[in-house]
C-alpha cells in the first residue's frame, strides 16, 4: 500500500528542504509533497534528518504499533527502507537526531509508559539500546538537540498521573539532570535547538499553553520570551497548540500543525529571532 507523506510529516527538524520562505516577498510559503512512501499508513511515528537524508518510520496503525524505519532521499525523491527498529514498538516518543545521528526514546506501547532510549548510526545501519532515561517512564515528552547534546524532558506519567517538567541531557553515552522548565508542566510541547540555545513552546496542561521559554546550556538557565497571548510584544495567540511539527530553515524557527481546543490545525507560523515576532506564513495542504 502506497501512500502521500507530506514533508513536515517525514522530517519535522530538517533545515535542508525549502518550507516556509521565499526570496520573493510577496510569496509567504509554498508546500510540496514529496515522493510516497511504500509502507502502511500511521500516526505519531518518529523523524529525524542526518546528511540531508530524512528517516521516518514506527508508530501506529489501525491494527498495531509498528517498527519499520525508513530513508528519505531528496535528489532521487524516493524512499529506501532500512533496519527495523530493535525496541518495543511505540507511539507517543521523542525523536531527535544531533546531525550525526539518530535517537528514540520513552513512548508509549499496550497500555504502558517507556524508559529506554536508543540510537541510530546511519554508517552501519543499526539500532544500539543506550542507558535509559533517567526520569522514569513517560509519553508525550519532547526533546532538542545542541550540537551533539540531547535534551529531554517534560511529558505525561501515565502510571501515576502526573504532568512533568523535568530535563535531562545526553552527552559522550551519560545521562545528566539539569534544571527543569521553569514554566508549567506539560505534554506535547515542541521545541528545537536553534543557535546554541533550546526552544520549548506550548503544550498542553488542562488546556493549550500560551508560553515560550529559551534555554541556555552555558548557564544551565530558562529564560521566558514573549508569551503569545502578549500580542504587543510578539506574540500571537493563534500560535499556541499541542503536539504540533517545529522545525528551523533560513535562521528561523517555523512551527505546524498540531492540536488546540480538539481542534486540528494546519497553519504555519514563522518566528524570528531578530524581531521576536511570530508571523503566519501559508497553511499546509494536505491531499
Amino acid at each position: 500500500m502506497k501512500f502521500k507523506i507530506l514533508i513536515i510529516l517525514s522530517f519535522v527538524l530538517s533545515a535542508f528542504f525549502t518550507s516556509c520562505g521565499d526570496s520573493d516577498v510577496t510569496v509567504i510559503g509554498n508546500w510540496v509533497n514529496k515522493g510516497y512512501l511504500e509502507s502502511k499508513p500511521r500516526s505519531d511515528g518518529s523523524s529525524f534528518a542526518i546528511n540531508n537524508f530524512g528517516y521516518w518510520g514506527m508508530g501506529k496503525d489501525e491494527d498495531d504499533y509498528l517498527t519499520d524505519f525508513w530513508k528519505y532521499n531528496p535528489e532521487k525523491n524516493s524512499w529506501v527502507e532500512v533496519a527495523k527498529f530493535e525496541g518495543s514498538p511505540r507511539a507517543y516518543n521523542v525523536s531527535i537526531s544531533n546531525g550525526v545521528k539518530g535517537y528514540v526514546g520513552l513512548g508509549y506501547y499496550k497500555n504502558n509508559n517507556l524508559a529506554d532510549f536508543w540510537e541510530y548510526d546511519p554508517a552501519t545501519d543499526k539500532w544500539t539500546q543506550l542507558p535509559d532515561f533517567p526520569g522514569g517512564a513517560r509519553h508525550m515528552a519532547t526533546a532538542f538537540a545542541i550540537g551533539t547534546d540531547i535534551y529531554v524532558g517534560s511529558g505525561y506519567d501515565q502510571k501515576n498521573k502526573l504532568y512533568l517538567n523535568d530535563f535531562y541531557k545526553f552527552s559522550n553515552g551519560t545521562w545528566t539532570k539539569i534544571t527543569a522548565l521553569t514554566g508549567e508542566k506539560r505534554y506535547s510541547a515542541s521545541s528545537v535547538g536553534f543557535n546554541g540555545k533550546g526552544y520549548v513552546l506550548s503544550g498542553y496542561h488542562s488546556g493549550v499553553l500560551q508560553d515560550f521559554w529559551e534555554y541556555d546550556p552555558a548557564t544551565d538557565s530558562w529564560k521566558q520570551l514573549s508569551k503569545l497571548n502578549d500580542e504587543d510584544n510578539g506574540g500571537n495567540t493563534a500560535v499556541a497548540r499541542y503536539n504540533a511539527s517545529i522545525f528551523v530553515s533560513e535562521s528561523k524557527i517555523y512551527l505546524v500543525g498540531g492540536t488546540t481546543s480538539g481542534t486540528s490545525l494546519a497553519t504555519c507560523f514563522e518566528w524570528d529571532p531578530s524581531t521576536l515576532e511570530w508571523t503566519e506564513k501559508t497553511a499546509i495542504e494536505s491531499g
